[in-house]
């Protein structure tokens, strides 16, 4: 059925990352000035600027301890420490300006909490309805409700359906009895749905990855892997690991290996989230293998001088597989030939989580970190304490990042 608005809950922006200028998020910019109304709720507006608060200040923070003990170990002057630290913008300030241009690039409608009827939404807690669960603790589903039952009344007001993307249960039930506001749990699933001729588009980027993937059309420089392979140089990841040292991650890196299209009853389903004239950018599953190679810096804690030693550094390297999603920006038009289309860009959007590289331990094959280490020991045991007072239960143990 034809849907006259879109809208998301804040699960879906949390999922992307709160990231708005790059993955599904940064294709809701479609809706401005286009035939659909992109709308959100107060609620989830209020709700998605809390949480963005909560990252952009410990980022802050993190950013001002680094500064620290950059100073604290010699690595910057004091004064430069300060300026650094001193130019650094208001948390509060940079969430809201960030929301504020999400709202602008998408233009969106705010649909305010106040919309929903008190005598409705204390029916739908008392009876209960959903969202609200027969049990459990209800209380936590009032941000919901409130969301819901203001974005029913504004489409009802207006003669309006709205097509929310969310995997909230909540919010399928609720859609399950609700005339204006429908549901559908995966976001890309989603854009798809309101994209005219998205059938047509699917089948022709089907036919085109799958020359691709037989070598029917030549690849170059600017190649679906090339690309891609690019994409996840720039994929910070997070490391596991085990050491007898506390250990901190300086640098990470995926170097891609292979690709694998994921293929289901004869194509490899391909999601069109976004449609216009020259260019189609479409969701892929694919099985991605690639070397993940991470260098670490060691430190011992000197239960003597009560402080932590630089041990030196490792890497380490391990083959992994992933089950991921690209994001995949085609040119060309849907209706000219396959061999005329180009990928442009591409994005890794889902399914790269943290990799466990194991136990690791100081790299030797430098004579500088060595001498380092044995200069520590033998420091230890003229104190009388043992090399192992180096390693004592402060020191000891694995950390994950």
């Amino acid at each position: 059925m034809p849907y006259d608005a879109f809208t998301i809950d804040t699960n879906a922006i949390i999922q992307g990352g709160i990231n708005f200028d790059a993955g599904l998020l940064a294709q809701l910019d479609q809706f401005k000035d286009g035939p659909i109304q992109f709308v959100i709720s107060e609620i989830v507006v209020r709700e998605t600027l809390k949480h963005l608060q909560a990252n952009t200040k410990k980022a802050r923070d993190s950013t001002r301890a680094a500064m620290d003990r950059a100073v604290h170990l010699g690595l910057i002057a004091p004064e430069a420490a300060k300026a650094a630290t001193d130019a650094l913008a208001d948390s509060r300030a940079v969430a809201r300006n960030r929301v504020a241009a999400f709202l602008e690039a998408t233009g969106a409608e705010t649909v305010p909490a106040n919309l929903c009827a008190i005598d409705a939404l204390l029916k739908s807690y008392f009876d209960p309805t959903p969202p609200f669960e027969g049990a459990g603790d209800k209380k936590n589903e009032f941000p919901d409700a409130l969301a819901l039952l203001s974005l029913e009344a504004w489409a009802k007001a207006g003669g309006k359906t709205v097509l929310a993307a969310s995997a909230d249960k909540g919010w399928q039930s609720f859609a399950e009895t609700s005339n204006y506001v429908f549901v559908e749990g995966d976001l890309a699933a989603a854009l798809q749905i309101v994209q005219a001729h998205a059938e047509t588009a699917a089948e022709k980027v089907n036919t085109f990855l799958r020359r691709i993937s037989e070598g029917d059309l030549p690849e170059d420089e600017k190649s679906l892997h090339a690309m891609l392979a690019d994409a996840l140089v720039e994929w910070d990841f997070d490391v596991e690991a085990t050491a007898p040292y506390r250990y901190e991650v300086d640098a990470t890196e995926l170097r891609l290996e292979s690709l694998e299209l994921n293929e289901k009853d004869g194509d490899y389903g391909v999601t069109v989230v976004r449609l216009a004239a020259e260019e189609v950018v479409v969701r892929v599953d694919v099985e991605i293998t690639a070397m993940a190679h991470v260098e670490f810096s060691l430190f011992a804690w000197d239960s003597i001088d009560r402080e932590e030693i630089g041990m030196g550094g490792t890497a380490a390297a391990s083959e992994e597989t992933f089950d991921a999603a690209l994001l995949i920006t085609i040119a060309g038009s849907i209706d000219g030939a396959v061999a005329d289309l180009e990928v442009i860009e591409v994005e890794v959007v889902e399914g790269l989580g943290s990799v466990d590289m194991g136990e690791i331990h100081l790299d030797y094959g430098g004579r500088e970190d060595f001498d380092d280490y044995n200069q520590l020991q033998l420091m230890l045991e003229v104190e009388g304490n043992g090399a192992e007072s180096a390693l004592d239960a402060e020191g000891n143990g694995s950390a994950a990042f």
